[in-house]
């Protein structure tokens, strides 16, 4: 088991030593609180996850409910709780660079405390602990909804910056919010359909450029 935890938590501590190394201007300690406020960032979620999922309008299995679901929870509401929480990550005195790799990190490291949710619920479930269906999902989660969850933060950081210079740029949030829902929609298939989650995370890695660069030529 701990082998599986390390093999989930190996991507993130990856993306946390190459940030630390490449960004000018980063710091451990800046680094390690925003992994806290994705650690912290988890219990609301699950908690609003429980309660919330089991409404009427998202207990369908009709294709409106689950997009429904899927846009509105997945979207919309956890999208909401991330970029609030990310709202404590320090931005005066950093750089946009600085700001936005945090942000990454954040979504990166929300996205890996999940997975290991994932995993820890497919261990108390009965399965063999080595069996390749862990392996598999670990390997899947760390590259899509890891990925997912990193891309959107970032969109839902841009915003907060933006917001924090008085020069609001709403949109960034807004990309994030339908970005993430569809991802989850298309998730949900069992058919070929699912391969559009990639496009959806191609999407919030070209839109994050995309308005990194609208900030960075702004400032």
């Amino acid at each position: 088991m701990y082998y599986l935890l390390l093999l989930n938590f190996l991507p993130l501590l990856t993306i946390f030593l190459l940030f630390l190394i490449l960004v000018p201007g980063q710091k451990f300690y800046l680094c390690a609180w925003s992994c806290i406020i994705a650690l912290i960032t988890v219990f609301p979620t699950a908690f609003i996850q429980y309660f919330v999922l089991n409404l009427p309008i998202f207990q369908g299995s009709s294709l409106l409910a689950v997009l429904v679901t899927a846009i509105i929870f997945n979207g919309l509401i956890e999208e909401t709780l991330k970029m609030a929480f990310m709202f404590l990550i320090p931005q005066k005195k950093h750089s946009l660079a600085v700001f936005f790799t945090l942000t990454l990190l954040c979504g990166f490291a929300l996205g890996t405390f999940e997975s290991v949710i994932y995993l820890l619920n497919a261990l108390q479930s009965g399965q063999n602990i080595f069996a390749d269906e862990m392996y598999k999902l670990i390997v899947i989660r760390s590259a899509t909804a890891v990925f997912i969850h990193a891309f959107c933060a970032g969109l839902s950081g841009l915003y907060i910056w933006s917001f924090k210079n008085k020069k609001v740029r709403i949109l960034p949030f807004v990309y994030a919010a339908v970005i993430h829902g569809l991802y989850n929609f298309f998730a949900a298939f069992e058919n070929d359909f699912r391969y559009f989650t990639f496009a959806a995370i191609l999407f919030a890695a070209l839109e994050c450029r995309i308005w990194y660069k609208t900030l960075s030529k702004s400032e």
